[in-house]
This record gives C-alpha cells, sequence and structure tokens, in this order.
C-alpha cells in the first residue's frame, strides 16, 4: 500500500516528475511543510512559505500555491490556532498567489476543528458563521465530511460538537465512481458456469482456518514492515569462497564483528552529529528549501543504526562491482523516509484507522466466500470506505520526500560511512591467517597507522564517456560478514507477504501494507501528466485483475528445498544451474620468471578472465543464496505474492529475489497453498504437463504424450522421485529440469496414494502459448497459414511454428543452390528448427535484420561442422530467408507491423509525441523512450530539454503492443478464473492452475481470447491514434500545414485488410494453450 493520498476522482493523485522544476519545487514544499508539522516547527514552515511565495511565488501556479498554504491550515487546525488559520484563508483568496484561489470544503473542515480545539469554547453561532461563509464561497454544506482527509478521531470530534451544539448537517455520503461498461467484463458476468461453492482462496489452508490465525499473520506483516528490514538466516554452511578451509571459526567472527559494530556506533555518531552542524551552520538548501529538519527529524540513534544497516547491506556486494552510488543514495534515503512516514502516519491517526479497515478486508473478507461472491476486493475495501465516513486513513502521499531530497540525504550518511567507518586492515589480514585458538579478544579493531575505510568512491566512465560515481566495498568487509555466517537484511518489499496484499483500489494504493507501491513500475523519464489525465476508473479492471491474482497464498516445496540446498552447500552444479563456488575454479594462473613474454601474456589474459567469470559466478551464487534462503525462511509459511504492471500493462510480483516468475529453480520451489483433488481427469494433466516439462515430446498428441508418461512411469520418473541424486537422474535430462523433478515427485505420491482422484495436490500445472505473439498477429491479421502454424487452428497434433519455418528457408535454400548461389550451397543442410527457433520467437517483438543476423551466427558458431570461413556471410543469407519465410507464412503480420513502425515513426519525428495508446480493458500505454537534447541560445547558458527517440519509440511500438494484448488476455483469464472458483496464477502467456481445474481454466482462456480479438482491434488503435494526432496538432507542438497534416494523417488514420482466417476455430483448438 501506498503512503499517500488518493484520488479516485477524474485525475491521478499529484505525482512528482523527476523533469518538472515546478512539480519538484511544490514537492518540497509540501514535505517541508509535513516535516515542520511533525517537529513541531510549524511557525518555521509558516515564515518560510510567506517568505518564498513573496521572493519566488511567480514560479510556481497560484494553485500549488494555494495547495501548500492549505496544508499549513491543516496543521494550525490541529493546534487550534484560529488565527493563523484565518490568515492563510486570507491569503489564498488574495493576489498574492498570482492568481486568486477558490476556498476548498477541506479547508472549511480544517476551520471548524481549528474552532472545536481553540481555547475558546465554540458557539453554534461561530458554526453558523463558518457555514454563511461557505455559502459565500459557493460551497453547499452539505458536502462537509463527503472525502475528508481528516482521520476518524477527527471527524468523530467534529460531528460530536455539532450534535452538541444542536447543528443537523444533512451531509452526502460519499460513493465511488463506477467504472465505464466493458464488453469484455460483460460478457464474462453474463457467462453460464457451472454450479459450484463462491470462490473461496484460503480453503483447507492449515493456518488460514480462524480469524485469530489471520489476525497474528497480518500483525505479523506490520511489525515487519513497520521495522523496514527482516533478517533472514543464510542457508547454513555455504560458502563460495572455499578455496581454502576457514581460518576461524564463524563465532570467532562474529565476535570480532561485535567490536568493530560497537567501534563504529561511535565513530559513526560522532561524525554523524558533526556533519549537522556544519549543514545547520551553513543553512544549507534544496531547490531553495531549508534542508536540515531532513536531517533532525528523527533521533541520532536512527540515523546512525540506518548507517550500521546500510554497511551490512554492503557486505552483500561482490568485490569485483560497484553499484552506482546515487541508486545507493536513494534507497538509504527512503530508508529514513520510511521510519519518518510511519510515525508521522501513527501521529495523525491514519495508520490507526488504515489497520482497522485491513484487519476487516484480511479477517473478514478473505476468509468469506459469501462477501467475495458478492464484491470484488476493490468493491468490498471501498465500501469500508463509505462506511468509515470517506477514505480519511488513505496516507498522504505528500508526505514523501522528493527524490532530490532522499538523494541528498543518502549521499551525506554515505560520506559519513566513508568518512567514519574503519577497521585496520593489517590487523584484518593477519587474523584470517591465525588460528582459531588465537582468538579476537583483546585485540584494537583500530589504528591510527593503518586505517582503511569500509567503503570508497570510485568515478567511472559510461555511456559515451559519461563519469558516474560509483560505490566500492572493501573485499576484507564482504568476507567479514561472509565468515560470521551474518544474516541477510533484506528490505520489506523485496519478500513475499506474510498477509493478503492491500487490494489495489487506486494506482497509489495497494500492494505491501505501509510500503509505497505504484500500481505501475514507473521509469524515470516517463510522462506523468499524461497519466493524472487518466480517470481511476478506467483502471478499475486491471485493479480486479491484479487483486485476483495476490489473492492466490503459496508455500514452499520443501522437499526440493533440501534437494537444492545440498547440492548449493556441496559447492553446486552448473548442469542443474546450482552456481558453483570458488574452489571449482582453482587457483588463478601466475606467470614464473622462466616464461617467455608471450607466455606471460597469454597467463594474464587467462587471469583476467578468469576473474571476470569468478565475478559473475559470485553475482549468481549470491542470488541463489538469496533464493534458498528465502526459501528456508518462509518454510511451513503461506504468503503471497503482492502484484503491480510495467508499463506495458505486463503483470509481476512485487518482491523481486524470489518469485514465481524467476528461474527454474524459483518456480520448483513454490506450491499452491490450497490444495485440490484431482479428480477425474487431473493424473492425467499432471502426467501431461510433467512431459511437456522434459521437452521431449513437443510434436506428439497429448494422447501420446499420456501413453510416454505411462511407459516410464515406474522406470524413471518414481526413481527420479526416489533417488534424484542417486538413481537414474532422468529428470536432469529435461528443459525445465527442476520443475520436472518436482512434478515427479507430485506424480509419484499421487500414484501411490491408492486413490489418485481424492489425492490433494498443490503443485501449479502450466498451460503455455504457442508462440503467443504470433498468435495475437494472426489473431489480429485473420492470417490463416499464421494461425495454423500457431495452433489457432485445431489439429491431430501440435503445430511448431518453428519447424514450418525452417522447412521453408530450406525449401528457399534448395532453390537458390539449384540456381547456383554459392552461399546456398554451403549452408545446405544446416537449417535446423535451433537455427531458426530465436529470430522467429522475437520477430514479434521487433528484432533487427542486424539482431537476426547475429543470432543465426551464434547457432552457427556452435555447430563445429559447419565451414568456419563462411559463418558470417551464411548467418545474413539465412537471416533474409527466415524474415522473408515468416513474411510470407504471416502475410498480415508484416503489413501491421509497418503500420504500426510508420505510424510511431510520424507520431514522434513528425509531431514530437510520445506513442501512446489504451488496451480493450482501458489501461493507459505510454511509451517511456525519451532522449536530451541540448539548445545553445546566443549568450545563454545551453538547456536541455526531454524529447521523444523516435527510433525506440518506432522499434518498441510493434513488440509493446503486442505485449499489452497478451496482458489483457491474460488479466481476462485472471477475472474469468476468479469468478468460476479457480486457483490461478500466470507468468505471463503462461497459465497457471490445479490439475482438477485444467479443463475449465482452458475453456475461460479461449474464450476470453475470441472475445477480445472479436474487437476491432486496429481500428480502434487507428481511431485513438488519429484523435491523438489532432490534439497535438491543435495544440501547436510542430508548425506544418493543414495538407501535411491531412497527409500525416490518412497515413495513420487507414484500415488493415485481413485474411479468412475464423476466429472462432480458436475454441477447439486443443493446443492453443497446452
Amino acid at each position: 500500500m501506498s503512503n499517500s493520498s488518493v484520488d479516485e476522482g477524474s485525475h491521478f493523485s499529484q505525482t512528482c516528475d523527476l523533469f518538472d522544476d515546478t512539480a519538484l519545487t511544490k514537492r518540497n514544499l509540501l514535505s517541508f511543510i509535513h516535516v515542520c508539522t511533525y517537529s513541531d516547527a510549524l511557525p518555521e514552515a509558516h515564515a518560510f512559505f510567506l517568505e518564498f511565495v513573496g521572493k519566488f511565488g511567480r514560479s510556481l501556479p497560484s494553485a500549488d500555491t494555494a495547495q501548500c498554504a492549505e496544508l499549513l491550515i491543516k496543521g494550525w487546525a490541529r493546534k487550534g490556532n484560529t488565527e493563523n488559520v484565518r490568515e492563510l484563508m486570507r491569503f489564498i483568496t488574495s493576489t498574492t498567489t498570482g492568481q486568486k484561489q477558490r476556498l476548498t470544503v477541506p479547508i472549511f473542515e480544517y476551520y471548524l476543528l481549528s474552532l472545536v480545539k481553540q481555547l475558546k469554547r465554540i458557539t453554534a453561532a461561530d458554526v453558523r458563521g463558518l457555514l454563511q461563509e461557505m455559502a459565500e464561497n459557493g460551497l453547499s454544506p452539505q458536502f462537509l465530511f463527503y472525502r475528508s482527509t481528516l482521520s476518524s478521531a477527527e471527524l468523530r470530534l467534529l460531528k460530536e460538537t455539532l450534535d452538541r451544539l444542536g447543528i443537523r448537517l444533512h451531509t452526502r455520503r460519499y460513493q465511488h465512481p463506477r467504472a465505464p461498461p466493458n464488453k469484455h467484463l460483460v460478457a464474462l458476468e453474463r457467462e453460464q458456469l457451472p454450479q459450484q461453492p463462491p470462490y473461496d482462496p484460503f480453503a483447507g489452508v492449515a493456518d488460514l482456518q480462524t480469524g485469530e490465525q489471520m489476525t497474528a499473520l497480518l500483525e505479523e506483516q506490520l511489525a515487519a514492515e513497520m521495522a523496514a528490514t527482516v533478517k533472514v538466516p543464510p542457508v547454513p554452511g555455504a560458502r563460495f569462497y572455499d578455496l581454502e578451509p576457514r581460518r576461524l571459526p564463524a563465532e570467532a567472527y562474529q565476535r570480532l564483528l561485535d567490536l568493530l559494530e560497537a567501534e563504529w556506533r561511535e565513530t559513526l555518531a560522532a561524525g554523524f552529529a558533526a556533519h549537522l552542524d556544519t549543514v545547520c551552520s551553513r543553512q544549507k538548501r534544496l531547490n531553495g528549501i531549508p534542508y536540515h529538519h531532513y536531517l533532525s527529524i528523527l533521533e541520532p540513534e536512527f540515523y546512525v543504526q540506518a548507517m550500521l544497516e546500510e554497511i551490512r547491506r554492503c557486505a552483500t556486494f561482490s568485490e569485483h562491482y560497484s553499484p552506482f552510488a546515487s541508486q545507493l543514495f536513494e534507497a538509504l534515503g527512503r530508508r529514513v523516509m520510511g521510519e519518518y512516514l510511519l510515525r508521522s502516519n501513527t501521529a495523525d491517526g491514519t495508520l490507526a484507522d488504515f489497520k482497522r479497515c485491513y484487519a476487516a478486508y484480511a479477517v473478514q473478507y478473505t476468509r468469506s466466500p459469501a462477501l467475495m461472491g458478492q464484491h470484488s476486493p476493490r468493491e468490498y475495501w471501498q465500501q469500508r470506505l463509505v462506511e468509515a465516513g470517506g477514505h480519511h486513513f488513505y496516507f498522504d502521499e505528500s508526505k514523501q520526500w522528493p527524490v532530490n531530497v532522499l538523494r541528498e540525504l543518502g549521499k551525506d550518511l554515505y560520506e559519513v560511512i566513508s568518512a567514519d567507518a574503519h577497521f585496520n586492515s593489517v590487523l584484518m589480514g593477519a587474523l584470517q591467517q591465525s588460528g582459531p585458538s588465537e582468538g579476537v579478544s583483546g585485540v584494537s579493531t583500530s589504528s591510527s597507522s593503518s586505517l582503511t575505510p569500509v567503503i570508497s568512491f570510485v568515478y567511472k566512465s559510461h555511456d559515451c564517456f559519461k563519469t558516474k560515481r560509483e560505490v566500492r566495498v572493501h573485499p576484507l568487509l564482504i568476507r567479514l560478514y561472509e565468515g560470521a555466517c551474518s544474516a541477510i537484511h533484506f528490505e520489506t518489499e523485496r519478500l513475499p507477504m506474510l498477509s493478503p496484499p492491500v487490494p489495489w483500489v487506486a494506482t497509489n494504493f495497494g500492494g505491501n501494507l505501509l510500503v509505497p507501491n505504484f500500481v505501475i513500475r514507473l521509469p524515470a523519464a516517463y510522462p506523468r501528466a499524461m497519466l493524472r489525465r487518466t480517470p481511476v476508473t478506467q483502471f478499475y479492471p486491471t485493479f480486479d485483475a491484479l487483486n485476483a491474482l495476490s489473492l492466490c497464498p503459496w508455500k514452499i516445496n520443501g522437499r526440493l528445498l533440501d534437494i537444492a540446498t545440498s547440492i548449493f552447500k556441496d559447492r553446486g552444479n552448473l548442469e542443474l544451474d546450482i552456481p558453483i563456488s570458488l574452489s571449482k575454479f582453482g587457483p588463478l594462473p601466475r606467470s614464473t620468471h622462466d616464461m617467455t613474454p608471450k607466455e606471460k601474456a597469454y597467463t594474464w589474459h587467462r587471469r583476467k578472465l578468469q576473474k571476470k567469470e569468478q565475478a559473475e559466478m559470485y553475482s549468481l551464487w549470491v542470488d541463489c543464496l538469496y533464493k534458498l534462503s528465502i526459501g528456508h525462511y518462509l518454510r511451513d509459511r503461506t504468503f503471497w505474492f503482492p502484484i503491480n504492471t510495467d508499463f506495458r500493462s505486463r503483470v509481476y510480483p512485487i518482491p523481486p529475489n524470489f518469485n514465481h516468475l524467476g528461474s527454474d529453480l524459483s518456480r520448483s520451489l513454490l506450491l499452491f497453498a490450497k490444495g485440490s483433488p484431482l479428480g477425474e481427469r487431473g493424473l492425467d494433466w499432471l502426467k501431461v504437463h510433467l512431459i511437456n516439462l522434459t521437452g521431449l515430446k513437443k510434436r506428439c498428441s497429448v494422447a501420446e504424450r499420456l501413453a510416454y508418461a505411462d511407459e516410464i512411469l515406474e522406470e524413471l520418473i518414481m526413481d527420479s522421485a526416489d533417488r534424484p541424486l542417486e538413481g537414474r537422474r532422468w529428470w536432469m535430462q529435461a528443459d525445465e529440469k527442476w520443475q520436472t523433478l518436482a512434478a515427479c515427485i507430485e506424480l509419484t505420491a499421487a500414484v501411490r496414494s491408492g486413490d489418485p482422484a481424492s489425492y490433494v495436490s498443490h503443485l501449479a500445472i502450466h498451460q503455455d502459448g504457442s508462440c503467443n505473439g504470433l498468435q495475437h498477429y494472426a489473431a489480429l491479421g485473420r492470417d490463416l497459414l499464421g494461425a495454423r502454424s500457431v495452433n489457432l487452428v485445431p489439429a491431430e497434433v501440435p503445430q511448431d511454428v518453428y519447424s514450418d519455418v525452417a522447412a521453408l528457408v530450406e525449401a528457399e535454400i534448395e532453390r537458390d543452390a539449384a540456381a547456383g548461389v554459392e552461399i546456398a550451397a554451403v549452408v545446405r543442410g544446416f537449417i535446423t528448427r535451433k537455427v531458426v527457433k530465436q529470430t522467429v520467437m522475437t520477430y514479434v517483438y521487433g528484432v533487427t535484420k542486424y539482431g537476426a543476423k547475429l543470432q543465426v551466427l551464434k547457432r552457427l558458431r556452435e555447430d563445429a561442422a559447419f565451414p568456419e570461413g563462411h559463418k558470417v556471410t551464411a548467418s545474413l543469407y539465412i537471416s533474409e530467408k527466415i524474415f522473408a519465410s515468416i513474411g510470407r507464412m504471416f502475410k498480415q503480420t508484416r503489413a501491421i507491423q509497418d503500420w504500426l513502425t510508420g505510424a510511431a515513426q510520424i507520431i514522434s519525428a513528425e509531431y514530437g509525441a510520445t506513442v501512446d495508446w489504451v488496451t480493450p480493458l482501458g489501461f493507459p500505454v505510454i511509451q517511456p523512450y525519451f532522449k536530451t537534447t541540448k539548445k545553445n541560445s546566443k549568450g545563454e547558458q545551453a538547456t536541455s530539454s526531454l524529447v521523444p527517440n523516435t527510433m525506440k519509440q518506432k522499434n518498441g511500438f510493434p513488440p509493446n503492443f503486442i505485449h499489452s494484448l497478451d496482458s489483457s488476455h491474460m488479466m481476462l483469464t485472471a477475472l474469468g478464473c476468479h469468478r468460476a472458483g479457480l486457483t490461478f496464477a500466470s507468468v505471463h502467456d503462461c497459465f497457471w492452475t490445479h490439475a482438477s481445474q485444467v479443463d475449465t481454466m482452458n475453456g475461460i482462456c479461449r474464450r476470453t481470447f475470441v472475445g477480445l480479438h472479436e474487437e476491432p482491434i486496429l481500428d480502434n488503435l487507428a481511431a485513438y491514434l488519429a484523435r491523438r494526432l489532432e490534439e497535438v496538432h491543435n495544440e501547436g507542438a510542430r508548425e506544418m500545414t493543414p495538407a501535411q497534416h491531412r497527409q500525416l494523417l490518412k497515413a495513420v488514420h487507414r484500415t488493415i485488410p485481413k485474411g479468412d482466417f475464423d476466429l472462432k476455430q480458436v475454441l477447439d483448438s486443443v493446443y492453443f494453450f497446452s
């Protein structure tokens, strides 16, 4: 959930635009006022605000100035200072702000609060005077408390006061805006489903059966988010630096760490105090606004603790990797801001109000199938808001600190760490060589003769010689914490949740409980102003789909976790995608005095390559350590993934280190917490799923896959389940090795249960789209030949578009060879499915001819039999043949792609606008591709501005448009499955559910795809783009004649001809998703 105020009307709440100086100044002012309010420095904020407006008022729109004044009014009202409230009300209505502003209903709510809280007893005459003033300002008293931002306690105080004074107000009750009808959602609601009980996501989950259990879980999650970090024990005994046996036991390393951290705490406290004194004495400002409050809003001990935690975090970095300093600065600044937001929201009552609403949602709604049948998660939460009298407990987004404050704060703290956190490097080296009996007691950890900073700053060139600041961690710090087997400190948002995520009800409200989230993962260069123009109701279908997905509870596959952990601790296995430890590399090559210069150069080169490989392997090793450690931390627990989207509306779990979109190993460690009996057909689907994971029977029918599973059941499948590391290890030959092993274990358990139909399975069964991007293209263009190749047409066996393209390419080469083309004779017999697969797969995502040539060249280099001298020429020739063959197979696809790229070229190059569109579910997609341009004016300093990057806008449009369609299809399927009572999860175009529910999910998946493409998607897109061009043209962004505008508009707003494919055939295609 976001710490933010929510605008559920026609616009987004005001989100800071990094590239908008006005917006940044406003954010700085608002956050400064909030900080002063919390620290009881309102007089300073008041005086500075008036001074700022007097000097720089013209730099802010009058509406923004009035918003800052309104925030001050709220602060004074809570103190009962009516005099200052009245002064600021007069200020808003004066012309001081540049343009006279009207008073708002919330301002009169604050005024009433100040009257109630003032020392003088409020009278009925005071209230009637207030109501009269509202009327004079064109405001109706019936809108008091309509959408109040006061806490529930404050609202209760005001209403009780009005009742005591005998004043009866007939106030309106807020109703959330309703979404406009969406034909796809209407179709889902009208669909007749088999009779079944209401959806119950937690049925049978042992630790979710009582309200007390759920209450305990939400309290634990809330405590974790309030602490901001979670300590996760690492996999015991796992070491990367294992070339030599450990010189000291872990306890000795820990004792040394305790000594060092105690000393660092003292030196950091002194350094921080000195730095704060310097900042205050210099009266440092950011964007003209005082800065020192951000360094003093919390007690010094907190800042010191935050710096110590940051040192521990740095100890997890690779000694060969230097992160960008700006990213680390911002993250540390957010850590401080998070603590401030927590305390501020606790102080003004909003946190207590939120906890009450969330408890009702988690304890009552999610455990009540009847309620879930009546309301979606979003609708239930909105209903709770209405019952509470508004949405006052939404956290105020203006409290959040702007990014420039976060980075400056983090930079200051990092500089204190660099200057004041040291260790004696000579001593540390000696300790690593000493034996455990010598210990560390009585040893001084610092010496003025050899102090080494734990972190330092370096500057490196990136992106055409741009120099960027990076943070370098001392290698001994990394070894020290690894030797102590220290706990891994994760930010709370990087871990799955221990209670159901907050439902998305607005773009900045959903996901985690206290950690700020946004429904879209916005890049830095993103036109946020365009998003603010989008009505929040347009997002409702997206919110509902995300909420349905995030309700799915998960648990850990303990058996797989133990097997993977044992391999990881035993120095890893690259064949199983388990990173190896350092000892498997062997010692680094070293030159000797008797080597020739050439041999020394070769040795140096080998040494450099091995160090690079070791650094890369360490990153993979740490990633695997995180996954397995989190797995052990969550073992025997139920957990959830909060979910949001990227700018194309593609869905991703928010926790990055461990989720079902991760690697084969990550997916194998996850099970549905809710189980489901296999039923009549579940065992068959479990077998098919297992064979699909192996990749051994891709061109075989479902019946053949089932027969193969039965054939190898006892000899290979059960052997893999019983003796995964000692037996025949058949599972290791599969494409998805770890998921195959998980399926072997589940299938074996089901068969041996004696009654497979009653066996309760928790394994997720996958149904994967057949080259899903081309499926959407074929459906858009009604391309019959292409539709057949990607399984939109029913067939006895699955079609393979890669093999079909390879056959067409081979036929073309045979014709060229017969015609005497030299290169054709060279490549004959070398065209395989593997050679063409990557190019065909990425064709739909806009791969260029140059990129395709590199893809083919990589495959040819893997073939030792291919003539070495012809590989480059052959790769270009083959890639051209692949493009031509795809063009013949998907005729309309090429036409659609050409139209999309042409339209993007016109929009970005001719009109200077970004390419944007709206998905069938209403999600606004805006391509965030910009470049910086500098304009030099004579005698003036060069100014920088962001303009659309035409090349990226053009190349990105086709793949991004298709991604937005596949996401729309997934969301519709998720909503349909939720309504049908199915457990559902997805990895983009791969849909997951229980084995017993695959048939139902398949029906929903096909009906939603057909319904989606029965809509005139391309015609709607052309009409939308034409309207956008008219808007941009009317704004006068680029000068052009009416004739030029009409010509460009005609090129964009045109109809793409379609083929003869009957879309209804998808309903009967077994291998569409299989």
